[in-house]
């Protein structure tokens, strides 16, 4: 079968599927004559067991021991498992400090949020549910710029040298310098080891340029997913000064 009928079988993304060949979670034969990818059952039921093991947040590097042979999937269950039970801990923690707090009625300006803080950084607070989170908000925001940037240009950009002369000025301003693949007007590069495609923006004013990452799949924070979903959510509404205020009660709403 082909990488469509593979995906509406296992119930995964044909990109996703391209990203766990590509990770060496899967390995499907190949046609004779024309090279295609060609699934069996056995592939199928692979990405199932994919699918239900990444529900469960665990991670792809445990994934691959487990499909490999190299650790017992009772192991990694039980691994996860572990830290699942701890992530409850944190989540426990939080609702009765949403709970507390609810009970007080709260108003946004008489709220004492430094002693809020406090309690939620606080090593000896049962359940404490605080700790951590401002450092994998920030991890994600950094793998988010990674996927996608923008650059401003001071200069018009009318044609692929223009281009060129900008992406190549950044590389130099950022001090890493950029490598152009492919030329053109959506050009893409790489930079930091990491592949991009790019195009121009017309702005009332100047120029910009939209970098995508062209396998964004692959940039990983570590993280368990739920988690980082909840994060990249947050990130989209609040700056980091004030996602330290609020990490802890949207905490509750991001697992429901």
């Amino acid at each position: 079968m082909n990488i469509k009928q593979a995906s509406e079988q296992s119930g995964v993304s044909a990109p996703n599927i391209r990203f766990y060949e590509k990770e060496g979670l899967l390995t499907p034969a190949r046609r004779q004559g024309n090279d295609y990818r060609d699934y069996t059952a056995g592939d199928v039921r692979t990405l199932k067991l994919i699918r239900m093991l990444r529900m469960l947040d665990v991670p792809l590097p445990t994934i691959k021991a487990v499909l490999r042979g190299e650790q017992p999937l009772q192991q990694a269950l039980q691994a996860q498992q572990t830290v699942l039970e701890q992530q409850a801990a944190q989540l426990a923690g939080a609702i009765r400090f949403c709970a507390e707090l609810t009970q007080q009625a709260p108003q946004v300006d008489q709220l004492d949020v430094d002693d809020c803080l406090k309690r939620m950084q606080d090593p000896q607070e049962p359940g404490r549910f605080f700790s951590g989170w401002l450092r994998d908000y920030r991890t994600v925001a950094e793998n988010e710029q990674k996927k996608r940037f923008f650059i401003v240009s001071e200069q018009s950009i009318n044609t692929p040298e223009d281009f060129a002369a900008v992406l190549l000025r950044y590389g130099e301003t950022q001090g890493s310098p950029v490598c152009i693949t492919k030329g053109g007007m959506y050009p893409e590069f790489e930079w930091h080891g990491i592949r991009y495609k790019a195009w121009r923006g017309q702005g009332r004013y100047c120029d910009s340029i939209c970098c995508e990452a062209l396998f964004p799949e692959s940039l990983k924070t570590g993280l368990p997913l739920r988690r980082e979903r909840l994060l990249r959510w947050l990130r989209r509404l609040l700056p980091v000064a004030v996602a330290a205020m609020v990490l802890g009660a949207l905490a509750l709403r991001g697992r429901m």
